[in-house]
């Protein structure tokens, strides 16, 4: 126990912590303000609104000043970056099951408890999306403090909810026959966010140092 806290505490001290909390903030706010707009709004009623605020916070997640000397240490890249998420994730996780719950046990919600789940993989796949906009300006440019290229990324599937046409919405109501549709489109965008995250976490030397070998 000793040697595993040992191991988080360095890590932990260099996540952007005061971000997290303002998008959890956010992310409450967002949410509670919803459910009082009209109910002939919605779709303004979304829980997806406060889980995009949630992101937003959480596209810092990846800056780690101490990255550019992981070759030093024993933990790789992509191993750190993992232990910066779940050392991240209770908070998150947390403030999102409180505002999904308040969000969706109002008399008369668009979003009912038995929406829980889905809306969960939509945030999952946005968080998995933020955070690979993210991974992907670490490796393309220069620093190690990427966090606001990442934050767009939340901004851009909203612009994507707003603006994509019916045969491609990634927004619906439980009930509408867009509804599967739309939840086999979030998985397939989780699933990109994951791959993408795997493949920017690769060592950034280690294609190097295979070709130096081969030379």
């Amino acid at each position: 126990m000793t040697a595993l806290l040992q191991r988080l505490a360095p890590v932990a001290r260099t996540i952007a912590w005061p971000a997290l909390v303002g998008g959890a903030l956010a992310c409450v706010a967002v949410i509670a303000a919803a459910q009082q707009l009209p109910a002939v709004f919605p779709l303004a009623r979304w829980p997806g609104l406060g889980a995009l605020a949630l992101c937003v916070g959480a596209a810092f997640l990846l800056d780690d000043d101490a990255a550019t000397t992981v070759d030093a240490t024993p933990t790789s890249l992509a191993r750190r970056r993992l232990l910066r998420v779940a050392l991240a994730l209770p908070l998150l996780g947390a403030v999102w099951a409180g505002s999904l719950w308040y969000g969706t046990s109002a008399d008369g919600a668009s979003f009912g408890p038995d929406t829980r789940a889905a809306l969960s993989l939509q945030l999952g796949a946005m968080l998995a999306l933020t955070l690979a906009a993210s991974a992907l300006a670490l490796r393309a440019l220069p620093g190690e403090q990427c966090g606001w290229t990442g934050a767009v990324a939340p901004f851009a599937l909203l612009t994507a909810v707003l603006l994509l046409p019916e045969r491609w919405t990634l927004l619906a109501v439980p009930g509408e026959d867009a509804w599967p549709a739309v939840q086999q489109r979030w998985t397939a965008l989780l699933a990109l966010g994951v791959m993408t995250i795997a493949w920017a976490g690769r060592e950034p030397g280690r294609n190097l140092g295979r070709r130096i070998g081969r030379r």
